[in-house]
């Protein structure tokens, strides 16, 4: 019988492949067929692939192949090459499917905040990125629009390079809320309504919009919890999040 396993570091890309890598985690003989690409938050100048190691193997263990994706950082590397990275790592693990064992229908992509835009990002991608769109997305604590005028300017302006008067279509396009068309996979918003760095309205909005532009969402609130709480398995909200995971994807993949 198969057993699970885990291989880290390897590079999704032949360039930058010390900096393009995934760490996957294999399920074995449980393997029921799904995927999941993790991609870290961190303001999208810190974080990394590990954060997200016990999520990992706790749906590993449920049957779902995992990877999690590091990117290129700002202010080192602008945008868009934070989205172009997660693109490449999500090209890398559907097109190994039948080796890592698989549905390449059946990919699912997970991010919190900065890691959560990226998400959404994916997964409002329009036809010429369908190679790399998530069958649903699932965002913690997410960031759906860049526009100025928040707690994360500072941190929008290390990745955009310029303020939104000089470029605004730059963060029109860089903003998950402003790219909705009603073609998007099914999303899941976990947010902590106590997160202050991140507004839940954020969510809510997204939510909203997609709901009424004929797309799939369902939307989590967790009482009196505050940003970046998804990195584990063990706190209450941490439990209840990959409770909602499990059956939202149960359901959406038919699994």
């Amino acid at each position: 019988m198969d057993e699970p396993r885990d291989r880290l570091d390897i590079a999704y890309s032949a360039d930058l492949g010390d900096v393009r890598q995934i760490d996957l985690f294999a399920p074995g003989a449980n393997a029921n067929g799904g995927a999941i690409l993790w991609i870290h938050g961190g303001g999208w100048s810190a974080g990394n692939r590990r954060q997200w190691h016990a999520c990992a193997r706790h749906f590993r263990d449920l049957g779902y192949v995992c990877a999690s994706a590091s990117y290129r950082l700002a202010p080192d590397t602008r945008w868009p090459g934070q989205i172009e990275d997660c693109r490449l790592a999500m090209a890398y693990l559907r097109g190994r499917a039948r080796d890592f064992g698989f549905d390449p229908q059946r990919i699912a992509a997970a991010g919190s905040s900065a890691g959560g835009h990226l998400t959404a990002m994916l997964a409002t991608d329009g036809p010429a990125h369908g190679q790399t769109r998530p069958n649903a997305a699932i965002c913690y604590c997410a960031v759906l629009t860049v526009h100025e005028g928040d707690r994360l300017s500072d941190a929008v302006h290390r990745l955009l390079g310029k303020p939104e008067a000089d470029a605004p279509d730059l963060y029109r396009e860089a903003s998950p809320i402003d790219r909705v068309s009603g073609r998007e996979p099914p999303f899941l918003f976990l947010h902590g309504d106590a997160d202050e760095t991140v507004p839940p309205a954020q969510s809510r909005a997204m939510h909203a919009k997609l709901q009424a532009a004929g797309a799939a969402s369902e939307l989590v609130e967790l009482p009196g919890v505050e940003h970046g709480f998804g990195y584990g398995v063990t706190t209450d909200a941490q439990k209840a999040s990959v409770q909602h995971i499990a059956r939202f994807l149960a359901g959406h993949f038919g699994l």
